[in-house]
């Protein structure tokens, strides 16, 4: 989906603080995302609220507003606003409230393009229900309407009964043929683990994430691995970009295989050469010998591994150069592009610190780290 910029941003406070907004953009026709930053204002707990269903704030550093404006990280930090909507409401202009102990401290008023979009899709009333109906504790079996540890919200979602609900902002991502040939059988039943937010929705597909996305019928911890569906109940479970952000890969595999039926497979997408991304939870990237590794690990067996079309090696260098060019100053981004490829390579294989990094893009982007570990004293 191609992201729309909102106009006409009207800003005001209620409080001594600055509030700069940075970009602004209709990202599906029931979506908004409003980025920048606060400063002269403690970090803490936001409420957002608008005519939309759903409004979230997501705070974030700001190393490089600290530094221009001369505050600690907790007087100057970015802030990210996602409105979202089941359905195109059709309004040309929203207002958003900031609140703190329920008291207004920020608000703004803009203009929503007149262009459409797609829809970002929910999750179905059907999917809510199948997810409610295959639900079990995994600690005692009980089911979502016995068991004490999960709530169910508004739209029927299951979710952790005192976990912080906050959005997290992914990208919008497709499913594979494959998957969709599984999914079009009668009677299969498919999990897909942190879902994120999808293009489509299905009826006999449970998603699951960590934050509450629109697609999702089921929020868990992020530090649990254990799945709460009885063993044998999948016919697919779905791993897209996943194995990389969790902190034991090995034990979500063996998980996944507990839920799986006999036959059952396992489909998803894993990191080689892609940079450091949704720091800091990204903690591996696999060869297709390592996947092999973890399969058998969790009692599985490796019977595919390739870079299709979405993974060649182009894919790793617009990624780098583009990560590369957003780092570096707009000067330095200039001198690096005016360059011909062969002078690049040229002078990369010369000077391998030719491009001035901030300390941040170095980490982003490096080839590898030296470690030191000790054993701390008893």
């Amino acid at each position: 989906m191609s992201a729309i910029a909102v106009e006409n941003i009207q800003i005001g406070v209620n409080a001594p603080l600055r509030l700069h907004v940075d970009r602004a953009e209709l990202r599906a026709a029931n979506w908004v995302c409003i980025e920048g930053w606060l400063a002269d204002w403690p970090r803490g707990e936001m409420a957002v609220e608008s005519g939309w269903r759903d409004a979230y704030c997501v705070l974030s550093e700001r190393p490089d507003v600290c530094q221009a404006l001369g505050k600690a990280p907790d007087l100057a930090y970015g802030i990210a606003l996602h409105l979202l909507t089941p359905d195109a409401r059709g309004e040309r202009q929203l207002a958003v409230a900031l609140k703190r102990d329920g008291v207004v401290f920020a608000h703004l008023r803009f203009d929503l393009p007149s262009v459409k979009l797609p829809l970002l899709p929910f999750a179905t009333h059907a999917a809510i229900e199948l997810t409610q109906n295959l639900y079990r504790d995994p600690v005692n079996g009980k089911g979502v309407a016995e068991s004490d540890q999960v709530r169910r919200l508004a739209s029927g979602v299951i979710a952790p009964r005192d976990m912080p609900l906050q959005f997290d902002n992914t990208r919008i991502g497709n499913y594979h043929p494959d998957i969709l040939e599984i999914l079009e059988r009668p009677g299969a039943l498919a999990l897909d683990i942190g879902c994120g937010l999808r293009d489509r929705v299905f009826d006999n597909m449970v998603t699951q994430d960590v934050y509450p996305t629109p697609t999702a019928t089921l929020i868990t911890d992020q530090h649990d691995t254990r799945l709460p569906f009885a063993d044998a109940t999948f016919d697919l479970v779905i791993l897209d970009s996943v194995l990389e952000h969790v902190s034991d890969p090995v034990a979500l595999l063996a998980e996944g295989a507990r839920a799986l039926k006999p036959g059952g497979r396992i489909f998803g997408d894993a990191p080689f050469l892609q940079p450091l991304h949704l720091a800091p939870h990204h903690y591996f990237n696999f060869t297709p010998y390592g996947l092999g590794v973890v399969a058998e690990k969790a009692g599985l067996a490796l019977e595919y591994a390739a870079a299709e079309a979405h993974q060649r090696p182009e894919f790793s260098l617009e990624w780098l150069l583009r990560r590369t060019f957003e780092l570096v100053s707009p000067a330095e981004a200039a001198r690096l592009k005016a360059m011909t490829l062969e002078g690049f390579f040229f002078e990369l294989g010369r000077n391998k610190e030719m491009i001035a990094y901030p300390p941040e893009g170095v980490t982003e982007l490096a080839a590898g780290y030296r470690f030191h570990m000790v054993k701390q004293l008893s």
